[in-house]
């Protein structure tokens, strides 16, 4: 029923902004989430991010977020606070965010981290603005990481609040329905008991190679999504279409062979080296652009239709390619590797 009634909305979350809250719960509800336990989950939570975002490449973002939060939790050393908010989560109870896009960026040296963490009696008080969090509304809780006086991350878990505001001022050509705000945090106090890890750099380490690779998800019910239109034009058009010289057997091999690694990845996905993830990341957003664009070419005029699918479903495409860590993102950092640095090994050396 959750999928029918997405299908239908796909186009207001796209387009009116519109923000399928209940539907993610009706999605929770039906066990969607519950499937993450531990890391050896990873799959099958890429797989239903999939199945969704083979409908709704927002909703299936939504998705990702909600696993991402999950993840930060399962990994976490702080059980009380896994026991508290984890089946929260699952059920749909709470929908949360992941706030790491700037902290991820400002390891890489990309930009500067936006929040300050002043240490006092019992935890930390938070300031400072994040430009965008995406699955929040007024009840959510997001993951969030801020450097204090020693220059060390801290990460916690945000609650949205008095002391955490959102702002409503950012106007997007897709993913509009994403309930994407900017976060004001003006003297929030983190408690210890909301902090999520107590070695910081052991957790990043835990944590990055899983919240990258389940950002593939997005990426292969996007493709799968614009295959199968290309498949429709071929029904009907299949001579014209021929001249394109774009041959669909060939963008299904590349994809079966995408989701094969990405499989074989989220066997152990804290074994593989971490610039095979960054890889396979990197495959998938370039698999997602050229099949999406395949797709407008393959439908022709169809697809400038105001609410034609594969309009949609390339500007979906493009999200997947600027999402942190966006391409640009990608390549310095697979470049950093290659000459002996990048985010995990620095992370390593600090232990």
């Amino acid at each position: 029923m959750a999928l029918q009634q997405l299908e239908k909305l796909a186009h207001s979350i796209d387009k009116d902004g519109i923000y399928p809250k209940e539907l993610l719960k009706q999605i929770a509800q039906n066990g969607d989430f519950a499937v993450l336990k531990s890391r050896a989950d990873i799959y099958q939570a890429i797989e239903n991010i999939a199945k969704i975002s083979n409908i709704c490449g927002t909703s299936g973002f939504c998705m990702w977020c909600q696993f991402a939060i999950i993840y930060y939790l399962i990994n976490s050393d702080n059980q009380e606070l896994k026991n508290e908010l984890l089946p929260k989560l699952y059920s749909g109870e709470i929908l949360g965010g992941t706030a790491l896009s700037n902290p991820m960026k400002a390891f890489a040296g990309i930009e500067k981290n936006h929040l300050s963490a002043k240490k006092v009696e019992g935890g930390y008080i938070i300031n400072g603005t994040l430009p965008w969090v995406s699955n929040i509304t007024e009840d959510s809780i997001f993951g969030a990481i801020a450097i204090d006086e020693d220059n060390n991350p801290v990460m916690g878990v945000i609650r949205v609040g008095k002391n955490a505001t959102l702002k409503s001022n950012i106007k997007y050509a897709a993913l509009e329905g994403s309930a994407t705000k900017s976060v004001v945090i003006k003297d929030y106090f983190l408690s210890h008991s909301d902090i999520l890890a107590t070695n910081i750099y052991e957790y990043l380490i835990k944590i990055t190679p899983g919240f990258i690779i389940l950002q593939t998800g997005i990426a292969a019910g996007i493709i799968s999504a614009a295959l199968d239109e290309i498949e429709k034009s071929n029904k009907t058009h299949a001579d014209i279409n021929s001249y394109l010289n774009i041959n669909l057997d060939e963008l299904k091999g590349e994809f079966s062979n995408l989701l094969d690694k990405i499989k074989l990845i989220s066997k152990d996905v804290n074994g593989i080296e971490p610039i095979e993830i960054l890889k396979a990341r990197l495959e998938g957003s370039l698999l997602t652009q050229k099949v999406t664009n395949a797709a407008v070419l393959f439908c022709g005029t169809k697809g400038y239709f105001e609410k034609s699918h594969v309009a949609r479903l390339q500007r979906e495409g493009n999200f997947v390619l600027i999402v942190t860590p966006s391409i640009k993102h990608l390549l310095k950092e697979i470049a950093q590797i290659k000459a002996g640095f990048g985010c995990i090994k620095s992370w390593r050396d600090k232990l």
